[in-house]
């Protein structure tokens, strides 16, 4: 991403410096900390993270986890009083030479217009709901995608509210001007089981990290066409068409800066599998990796500044009050583990493309320690183990 993003660094700061120690820092602390299953995590101290729940690959992802179990609980708390949880997905009809930012923003208008109309927040009256957009590129063009979860008050038949609502969508997108997507496309199913409760309100709290890369079941069941903008870049990546531009790595005995290409060096596990999956499917749609990294920019480039997750105002206050809960849970949990990393160490790891596979090593091993080792870290001059433990 930093690679195709270069050209624009002005453009994209955040994102082409995310990941980076920060500027004057000498070091960066790495803690492992240990959750329910039982299993591991690593969070990092002293580096740079954009925020970008669009684009980056770490801070999306990080973004997605805490909003959808943070949105599971606030809804799972209506429910509680009586609520009923529908899960609708609305669109436009799209085709494969109509841009990103042309798709996305018919979308955001239409909906814009709808909620906004009196009728429909006649018929929404005493609804609380949550709206993200999904968005894949097939061989159809980009196909963004809003999925709301709309939580319906305990007096009202949410099946009721089926037609209408469809009825309204397709004004609204006739409205902005553009061709309203067939009743095919429209999807509204109500969840009854508790366990497809929590799959929708995650679901719909990941936002771009969506059905792209984990399988839910229940009412999400079925998959999608297309490829998530992630599965672009690596499919970009696997085929070749981000070219190696002899970022220096590393540093040898003799103060030579050594460049290092992940995958000529092997690179991570999980980036290359990734990667080798992401092409392949690429290359089913139709889609080369020269076009797979242009529409990566064009992603990037279309959701910059665009929010990922909306509420409505009643929702909002007991999504904030369930997001204080999980940082509290997650800050609550002591790590078991920490090391302090050399900058130049860690600058190698995330250039050579080992950072990821050196986390999932210390994941699955539970030892920070025994992932610097098996990478061959030297003990003293590029890691120690914080003596004085946790803060």
């Amino acid at each position: 991403s930093r690679r195709l993003l270069a050209p624009y660094a002005d453009h994209f700061r955040g994102l082409t410096t995310c990941g980076y120690p920060a500027p004057k820092g000498d070091e960066v602390v790495a803690f492992l900390v240990e959750e329910e299953g039982p299993a591991f995590r690593v969070r990092f101290s002293g580096i740079q993270t954009c925020g970008s729940p669009w684009a980056c690959p770490v801070c999306s992802s990080r973004l997605a986890r805490d909003r959808g179990e943070a949105l599971a609980r606030a809804a799972a708390r209506l429910v509680g009083l009586g609520y009923r949880a529908v899960h609708v997905v609305l669109t436009v009809r799209h085709t494969r030479g109509e841009a990103l930012a042309d798709v996305f923003g018919a979308l955001s208008s239409a909906w814009r217009w709808a909620w906004g109309h009196r009728r429909v927040k006649a018929l929404l009256r005493g609804v609380a709901y949550a709206r993200s957009v999904e968005i894949t590129f097939g061989r159809n063009g980009w196909h963004p995608h809003i999925h709301a979860l709309l939580l319906v008050p305990a007096h009202r038949d949410p099946w009721a509210l089926e037609d209408p609502l469809w009825e309204a969508w397709s004004e609204a997108v006739e409205a902005v001007g553009w061709a309203p997507s067939s009743r095919d496309a429209y999807s509204f199913e109500v969840v009854e089981s508790e366990e497809d409760l929590g799959h929708v309100s995650r679901y719909v709290g990941k936002g771009s990290w969506g059905l792209g890369l984990e399988v839910a079941g229940g009412p999400l069941k079925g998959g999608h066409q297309g490829l998530t903008p992630f599965e672009l870049l690596g499919a970009a990546w696997a085929g070749g068409a981000i070219p190696y531009q002899g970022t220096p790595a590393w540093v040898d005995g003799e103060g030579r800066e050594v460049e290092v290409d992940p995958l000529e060096e092997g690179g991570g596990l999980i980036l290359r599998e990734f990667c080798g999956r992401a092409l392949t499917r690429a290359e089913k749609a139709g889609i080369s990796p020269e076009e797979a990294a242009y529409r990566w920019v064009e992603y990037a480039e279309a959701t910059r500044g665009r929010k990922a997750l909306t509420t409505s105002r009643a929702l909002t206050l007991l999504l904030r009050e369930a997001l204080a809960e999980v940082e509290a849970e997650e800050e609550a949990r002591p790590p078991v583990e920490v090391v302090r990393l050399a900058r130049a160490a860690y600058v190698w790891l995330l250039r050579s493309g080992r950072l990821a596979y050196w986390v999932h090593v210390a994941e699955s091993l539970g030892s920070l320690v025994l992932a610097c080792e098996l990478l061959g870290l030297a003990e003293g001059e590029e890691w120690n183990v914080d003596a004085g433990g946790p803060p």
